[in-house]
């Protein structure tokens, strides 16, 4: 991007930003809003559930509960603003949550991107070449500063491009064809392209640990996604030498572990420490009877689950795929499996059934947490857990779900807690709005009385 100063204004000018700040205060939500408000000039709405639908605008921002680090957590939302609006902003925030809370690596810091839909000198946002962004974006250039995101499962690098046909073989491309392949096209990237047909583009590779303090970090980053960003939609930038070598090299271990998949022997040939079992049994004709069956599933472990070794048994019995000692790291997705003493980190897991595991910083969504697994720094959502397993600050929603286990630190927010359950006292129970209403008539010294039918309640002027 060789733009000169002036023209880098001038392009910048053209960008609308909105911003997502997740931080801690001791402060009471009310009085946040309040503080909020009064330094910016805004209208700041008190939403009472987290993920809110309520609306936001350049003139009316929302504050709203972040349970996921407990009930002083808060996340403020802009509305989209003109860049030379929503600078200040983003450093009067800063600033105020420096003075007035603080951050951890639980916190994060979003930016959305959008530009003047009636600027026809450049695409519209819907039309932005998501494969080109990709390819040429500096994800280096964004770590340098925030290097702690990097591994984080809430903002997975999207240098992650595949064949949209699983089983192509294109290491040998000469030109690029962005309908050829598949991007990321969930959430959790460090840039969420699910935004792109709504006219914007999320990015999400901020925060951590005191990311308030680093201003000047942060505006290098908004400034290098909107220059880069707006060369792209203006046909500024196209595919350079460089894009086309990243892509083949990406092609090239892809096509690796397709031509591996075209017979056993190939398989086993290439991926020596990943052992393929039917049965509990490993028979290579057993295996090649299965192998068109099982190969799938084992194909999807390999490239989306980041797996290059361990055990993976098919039983034929029940239908389960199975995996045991394998060591899981940054996986996009890994689901219907039976987990056996791996190690897991920083991943996503959905619809499993974990049994000796040991599991950090990752998502587990509609699984069963069995026995003798240690889960620490995780969200579990809609999971149960038996008793003989350790939960260690851990995020946990999982309503109507039997939480039988021992559950040290972290945030409890819904689970149906056992009888066999040994919760610690630093484990914060999160509650909401209604709840917190309805539990502050029942323990409130000053109404106790009203709540027992045999006392005899005396009303007198009182002034509390």
């Amino acid at each position: 991007m060789n733009n000169t100063h002036f023209d880098k204004r001038q392009l910048l000018s053209s960008a609308f930003l909105g911003f997502e700040f997740e931080f801690f205060s001791e402060m009471v939500r009310g009085r946040i809003t309040e503080s909020l408000s009064k330094l910016l000039g805004k209208k700041i709405t008190l939403s009472n559930k987290y993920h809110s639908k309520d609306p936001v605008s350049r003139e009316v921002f929302k504050l709203e509960p972040d349970y996921s680090g407990g009930g002083k957590m808060n996340e403020l939302v802009t509305g989209p603003l003109p860049y030379a609006e929503a600078i200040p902003v983003l450093i009067k925030v800063l600033k105020w949550i420096d003075e007035n809370g603080w951050t951890t690596d639980k916190c994060a810091f979003q930016f959305s991107l959008s530009f003047d839909k009636f600027d026809r000198s450049i695409k519209r946002m819907e039309e932005l070449d998501k494969l080109q962004f990709i390819l040429g974006i500096d994800e280096g250039l964004i770590y340098s500063n925030f290097g702690n995101r990097k591994n984080n499962v809430y903002s997975r690098s999207i240098k992650k491009v595949v064949p949209r046909n699983r089983f192509s073989i294109l290491e040998n491309v000469s030109h690029i064809d962005p309908k050829l392949f598949k991007i990321p096209d969930e959430k959790y990237y460090g840039a969420n392209f699910t935004k792109v047909p709504k006219g914007y583009i999320e990015i999400r590779y901020l925060g951590g640990k005191d990311y308030q303090k680093k201003i000047t970090a942060i505006r290098d980053v908004i400034d290098y996604v909107v220059l880069y960003t707006h060369d792209i939609l203006s046909g500024r930038r196209s595919y350079t030498k460089t894009d086309l070598e990243n892509l083949k090299s990406m092609m090239k271990e892809y096509s690796k572990v397709v031509r591996s998949f075209s017979d056993p022997e190939s398989f086993f040939m290439n991926f020596p420490d990943f052992h393929l079992l039917v049965d509990l049994k490993g028979y290579l004709e057993n295996i090649k009877t299965y192998f068109p069956y099982i190969r799938e599933k084992v194909f999807d472990i390999i490239v989306e689950g980041n797996v290059k070794n361990g055990f993976f048994n098919y039983d034929t019995t029940n239908g389960r795929f199975q995996l045991k000692d394998a060591k899981i790291k940054s996986a996009a997705y890994l689901d219907n499996l039976d987990l056996i003493n791996c190690k897991v980190r920083s991943s996503k897991l959905d619809n499993c059934r974990i049994f000796s595991c040991d599991v950090r910083n990752s998502e587990i969504y509609n699984s069963e947490i069995l026995n003798g697994n240690k889960i620490s720094k995780s969200k579990i959502k809609d999971t149960s857990a038996d008793f003989g397993n350790k939960l260690i600050e851990c995020y946990i929603d999982s309503p109507e779900k039997m939480l039988d286990c021992e559950i040290t630190g972290g945030v409890l927010r819904k689970g149906d807690i056992g009888r066999n359950a040994d919760v610690s006292k630093e484990t914060e129970k999160a509650k909401d709005f209604n709840e917190i209403r309805k539990g502050r008539f029942i323990t409130d010294s000053r109404l106790k009385n009203l709540n027992d039918p045999i006392s005899r309640i005396k009303f007198k002027n009182q002034n509390y």
